[in-house]
């Protein structure tokens, strides 16, 4: 019986630790926010329609974004 409490204290105390480390990182130390972009696969966007303010005004309008057909079965 003795080396079972020893063990479950040394598991308690590692289990402590840990917990407590946790604990501190969440509370004390908050991630530097930073932008992240990811590019899409397969995926090509067309441009909006929104005027471009170097655009000339005699140029016609760019298209509105369409996604592109789906491919499943429906």
């Amino acid at each position: 019986m003795p080396t079972l409490f020893r063990f479950l204290m040394i598991l308690g105390s590692i289990v402590g630790v840990v917990a407590g480390s946790l604990y501190v990182l969440a509370e004390y130390f908050q991630p530097e926010p930073k932008e992240i972009s990811k590019a899409l696969r397969n995926f090509k966007a067309h441009p909006t329609d929104e005027p471009d303010a170097t655009a000339s005004t005699d140029a016609p309008a760019a298209p509105a974004f369409t996604a592109p057909p789906s491919h499943r079965a429906q």
